[in-house]
């Protein structure tokens, strides 16, 4: 479980943020536009079973959170999993692919996005974005797409919360951590 964890937090760097190469003015470049990565791992429980999320802690006072007030959470089903539900070895591997197919596809559809990032929760992951709620229908339709590919995509959801509310407790905790 380690290794996969130490996995995770190498490529998410590469994954988080959108590294979109569509034209952008140069005020418009990621780089301006979201701050670089930092995760933060935090343990907690749900339903009496242990949990753990990968949290970019640099969103942590985002000014520019209006901007990306639609939230996007990808769950993808654990098929092989341990006693408490999280993936074991081999089925962490195929996640990161999936989650690495996931946000290579986007990148090609849709412009500068926030990848918040994972929680990990008996039976499923949750990858969690937000995005400009101009980009919906394109990520819709490529998700469903994906989706019909791979049966693991179990549910794509979109909410408007431009306060991110839906991560606020990830804040809080990370606030708290430090």
């Amino acid at each position: 479980m380690q290794k996969f964890y130490f996995l995770l937090l190498c490529l998410l760097p590469l994954l988080s943020c959108s590294q979109n190469k569509k034209a952008q003015t140069p005020a418009e470049t990621n780089d301006r536009l979201v701050p670089q990565q930092n995760f933060t791992t935090l343990k907690f429980e749900a339903e009496g079973k242990p949990c753990v999320a990968l949290i970019n802690n640099r969103y942590i006072g985002f000014k520019d959170r209006s901007r990306f007030s639609l939230s996007l959470f990808i769950m993808i089903n654990t098929i092989e999993k341990n006693k408490d539900g999280h993936p074991e070895e081999k089925e962490a591997e195929i996640f990161n692919a999936l989650q690495t197919g996931i946000i290579s596809e986007l990148n090609k559809v849709i412009g500068p996005y926030c990848f918040v990032g994972t929680t990990t929760m008996p039976g499923y992951r949750d990858v969690l974005l937000y995005i400009n709620p101009a980009d919906r229908e394109k990520a819709t339709d490529l998700l469903l797409k994906l989706k019909e590919k791979n049966s693991r995509i179990d549910t794509i959801s979109f909410e408007e919360d431009v306060e991110w509310e839906a991560v606020a407790s990830f804040y809080e905790a990370i606030s708290m951590k430090n």
